[in-house]
């Protein structure tokens, strides 16, 4: 007991100390709930997944048509953006007919899985790319 009242100074700051970081701790949980966890939880379980040579296919079967100057393919999640530049004197129905031939690549399994997005670019706003 005289150790106690000899130490209460002591004793009273290691005590505030343990609760402020248990505070601080909850603040922290409560501020950034899911900091540890993955930014698509568990929607990507079963991830059927792509190999790049697919990409590259469709690369060479989009790059190979009249008027596209380059072709940009990104997957994020179960999303796969494809951005095409294109030059500038090409028309809407001739970019549009771009695209139809963009899933022939893919199977029906990564079709399902997947969803696709194609963005088309004129040359001179091809800064604004991704």
């Amino acid at each position: 007991m005289k150790m106690i009242k000899k130490n209460k100074y002591t004793i009273i700051a290691i005590i505030i100390f343990i609760v402020i970081v248990i505070l601080l701790y909850q603040a922290k949980q409560l501020f950034f709930p899911n900091e540890g966890k993955a930014i698509y939880g568990d929607r990507l379980a079963g991830k059927i997944e792509i190999p790049e040579e697919t990409y590259t296919g469709l690369k060479v079967l989009i790059s190979e048509k009249e008027k596209v100057k380059s072709v940009t393919v990104r997957e994020t999640g179960k999303l796969i953006n494809i951005s095409i530049t294109v030059e500038d004197d090409l028309t809407v129905d001739a970019a549009k007919k771009l695209a139809d031939d963009i899933l022939n690549p893919f199977t029906d399994s990564q079709k399902g899985y997947y969803d696709y997005q194609v963005f088309i670019n004129k040359e001179s706003e091809a800064e604004n790319n991704f």
